[in-house]
């Protein structure tokens, strides 16, 4: 399911908001839904934004799409940084990392890929039962 980008909606002051609130660990739906706009349509964004940026397109859609990206590499680096120099109490950012970045850091990360490669060849191959949902499950649980 692509999703509507809703291009009325994507004004700088919305954008900036969410950034705001995705910047101070607020989950994604909420972010999205507390400025107005659903989860799909944040996603629907985040996806036109991954699209201009490997076309090389220089968009609002690629910038705010960068800006969420730059939030979640500061925020891998912070518990990365918990774990390599705190002897102890580390749990919590191991813990952060295995589930909100699961495809890099869960110890089932290869059993998860796979998962996701089956049901995106069962949803071309016409079986549209978890169509778009891949996304939308892998960002739900922000930490």
């Amino acid at each position: 399911m692509s999703g509507p980008l809703h291009p009325h909606k994507f004004i700088e002051s919305r954008r900036k908001a969410i950034i705001e609130s995705i910047g101070n660990r607020i989950p994604y739906l909420i972010a999205a839904e507390a400025n107005g706009i659903c989860e799909e349509t944040l996603y629907a964004w985040l996806r036109q934004g991954r699209k201009d940026q490997i076309a090389e397109i220089d968009s609002d859609y690629a910038r705010f799409s960068e800006a969420v990206r730059q939030i979640e590499q500061l925020r891998i680096k912070e518990h990365l940084d918990n774990i390599a120099f705190s002897p102890k109490g580390h749990d919590g950012s191991q813990w952060i990392l295995e589930k909100r970045w699961y495809k890099h850091f869960s110890a089932r990360a290869a059993d998860i890929e796979m998962d996701e490669r089956l049901r995106k060849l069962e949803n071309r191959n016409g079986d549209s039962t978890n169509e778009g949902k891949e996304e939308l499950d892998s960002r739900s649980n922000q930490a």
